[in-house]
């Protein structure tokens, strides 16, 4: 589509030495996930550019991240990184979602010490304090300078922290404990689109709020019939949505109102720590290739 303000490079030319090692004994999710550092770090290093941020695929904003980029620069961050925003913590205190890096020694040394530990390990499963390429955010600020957590709540909206804000989508803005942010993003975590018979169908693993499917799936639904009709040339005629199991999902409702009880989140603890301790990513089988 030769668009003005994108530059493309495939995955197959930054492949080569630890990255294609790392290929043949990662599932398709693990090796996404490795990829992420190492295609970050690729684009800085060689476009030499003033600054850069990791963006996850399945994000829509809301807003201009401008905001963020002012607090970023208020707080001279060589590093930004956004908080879960929940107490339970066993993924990472930070979300592999929104990672910033500025070209100076602590941004350089921190994104290349991120690139070499994922392409040493990167898996969907808890192992000596790591978790696929997230956990590893954790220990930025203990071992570089000017690492800074973002304190805006609108940037990370998400399915493990929807429930505690108030939405003012008409105006732009969210609540928590009194104070306003600006809605930045949305984080589309368990939730997978596909087009079947002239729809949009998505299909959702977590419990999603009327307000949220008011606010952010609606939109999201338009961006994508958008996006399908004039730059893909698919005719889309509205959208549907799927729990991929009911059961699952009203239970995940059910949590959102208890996980805040500290025996609960003890248990919750447990029973990740147990499934996730030998878990193979759910999205592709483990397999040499």
């Amino acid at each position: 589509m030769d668009f003005a303000h994108m530059h493309v490079e495939c995955i197959e030319d930054i492949e080569t030495g630890s990255l294609l090692e790392a290929k043949q004994n990662r599932s398709r999710a693990e090796y996404c996930w490795t990829c992420g550092s190492v295609v970050t770090e690729h684009f800085f290093r060689t476009r030499m550019l003033p600054e850069i941020t990791y963006l996850d695929s399945d994000l829509m904003f809301f807003c201009s991240p401008k905001c963020v980029d002012n607090e970023l620069k208020k707080a001279n961050a060589s590093v930004g990184l956004t908080p879960h925003f929940i107490n339970n913590t066993i993924f990472g205190v930070y979300c592999v979602q929104y990672v910033y890096f500025k070209r100076d020694e602590d941004g350089e040394k921190c994104l290349n010490w991120w690139k070499n530990e994922c392409l040493k390990w990167c898996y969907s499963k808890l192992e000596d304090g790591k978790y696929g390429d997230q956990k590893y955010l954790d220990y930025m600020k203990n071992m570089f300078s000017n690492v800074y957590a973002i304190e805006n709540r609108g940037v990370g909206i998400a399915n493990w922290n929807i429930e505690q804000y108030d939405y003012h989508f008409n105006e732009g803005f969210l609540i928590h404990q009194g104070r306003q942010w600006p809605i930045v993003f949305f984080h589309y975590n368990g939730v997978n689109v596909k087009v079947e018979n002239g729809k949009l169908i998505f299909v959702y693993s977590k419990y999603l709020t009327k307000v949220v499917v008011e606010t952010f799936i609606k939109q999201y639904a338009e961006l994508l019939t958008f996006v399908y009709i004039n730059y893909l040339g698919i005719k889309i005629d509205g959208f549907e949505m799927y729990p991929q199991n009911k059961v699952k999902v009203i239970l995940n409702g059910l949590w959102l109102y208890v996980r805040g009880n500290k025996i609960a989140m003890r248990l919750e603890q447990k029973f990740m720590e147990h499934k996730y301790i030998q878990r193979v990513s759910p999205y592709s089988e483990r397999k040499n290739r």
